[in-house]
């Protein structure tokens, strides 16, 4: 038997299906795998997980940590822009969006209050560290909100000149 070990991608690759309810049988479909495989990868009894897992977990989460982890340490991070058919360029729709930007906001503003008289505890550590995992959905977010004014803009204009 071989033994176990756990790295910091087996880790995540378990947090990531726990967290977004996604199951071994889904995500070995998606990669083609079968499930024995798919667990022999995502529990560490494999060092390395391939590309073809990353690959299927990343086009069931969009997750863009995924694509980070393979890019490396740089000074960027890449965003998804959201599926076509995934826009709905209603009011409604774009309000709910703002709203949940606005969150993101009041949290951004809330981490700079932190961070303002250099004494980070625990509790400041945790805020910190739950805003930097939640980055890259705020991100993902605001991709969604500009497509989507950019396609009510579309639609509003479509076969009306423009000066």
């Amino acid at each position: 038997m071989m033994e176990e070990h756990l790295t910091e991608e087996h880790l995540f690759v378990q947090d990531l299906l726990r967290d977004r309810d996604i199951t071994v049988t889904q995500l070995a479909q998606r990669a083609g795998l079968a499930d024995s495989t798919v667990y022999e990868y995502t529990g560490g009894r494999r060092k390395n997980i391939p590309l073809v897992v990353w690959r299927a977990l990343y086009e069931l989460t969009e997750d863009v940590r995924i694509p980070n982890l393979i890019m490396g340490e740089g000074k960027g991070f890449m965003v998804p822009i959201p599926h076509p058919d995934s826009i709905d360029p209603s009011e409604m729709t774009l309000k709910q969006l703002i709203e949940k930007r606005k969150t993101d906001l009041e949290c951004e503003m809330a981490i700079l209050d932190i961070v303002a008289d250099g004494k980070i505890d625990k509790a400041d550590r945790m805020a910190i560290e739950r805003y930097r995992d939640s980055y890259p959905e705020a991100m993902k977010l605001e991709a969604q909100i500009y497509f989507t004014i950019m396609e009510a803009y579309e639609k509003a204009t479509r076969g009306k000149a423009t000066k």
